[in-house]
């Protein structure tokens, strides 16, 4: 095969290359990347909880303010932590505490939270949760989506924009994730299958879905051996 010849690279020549690139990037992330955020959305809020789960937890955090004016029960959940009295603070907890229990049902009553449950019997042996599976499903569709999913999905569908914890912290403080799972879930983002879009070349290229299937089946199994064996190798070395 004849090769071109080997130069050294310009300024002028990376800059052009470099440039292509982000503008390239910038129109996936205005396409694609847009289009799958809204649908993994939709995804994640729908179909929502029924209105008699609803009253339960309304009715849960009733009973939790009894006695409080909407004033206090404000005042009370506005003030730093180290500025409660025992009192105020076991208030305040319970109603975070009811907040959070009811976004989280409200997630896996989700059609995401649903396929991440169905799934989650077989990816606990690699360390990932049913949270943790709605954010590769969404790759399934583009990788570069996996970490936004995981930061919604484990602030329970919620982002507050002054949410000042990071992804990193928040899993974290959430047990069963630690440098283990968080290595078991880059294996597996690694080898899992690719892209839709990838899919998609794939069988134009080689004329048949057959070949676009077999890649998702395999690379995803093979991913899931690789992380499998990697987690639980790891919990017993760590044991």
């Amino acid at each position: 095969m004849e090769l071109p010849p080997y130069r050294m690279p310009t300024l002028k020549g990376l800059f052009i290359h470099t440039l292509e690139r982000i503008i390239q990037y910038i129109k996936k992330a205005g396409t694609v990347i847009l289009l799958i955020s809204i649908i993994l959305w939709a995804m994640m809020t729908f179909p929502e909880l029924d209105q008699s789960r609803i009253d339960e937890f309304d009715a849960r955090r009733s009973h939790i303010v009894s006695g409080l004016t909407e004033e206090t029960v404000d005042e009370i959940m506005a003030l730093e932590d180290e500025k409660l009295t025992p009192e105020m603070a076991a208030v305040k907890e319970n109603l975070l505490l009811a907040d959070r229990d009811q976004a989280s049902e409200e997630l896996k009553n989700s059609m995401a939270g649903r396929i991440g449950l169905a799934i989650e019997g077989v990816t606990r042996f690699a360390g990932f949760d049913w949270r943790t599976n709605i954010a590769l499903v969404g790759g399934f569709a583009a990788k570069e989506v996996v970490v936004s999913t995981l930061g919604t999905a484990y602030s329970l569908g919620e982002i507050d924009p002054e949410e000042t914890i990071s992804l990193s912290e928040r899993l974290a403080a959430e047990p069963g994730w630690g440098p283990l799972t968080a290595f078991s879930l880059i294996l597996f983002t690694i080898f899992y299958a690719p892209c839709f879009v990838t899919v998609v070349c794939i069988a134009k290229e080689t004329g048949s879905w057959k070949w676009a299937a077999f890649s998702v089946v395999f690379n995803t199994g093979l991913a899931l051996a690789v992380s499998t064996v990697f987690y639980q190798v790891g919990r017993l070395v760590l044991v």
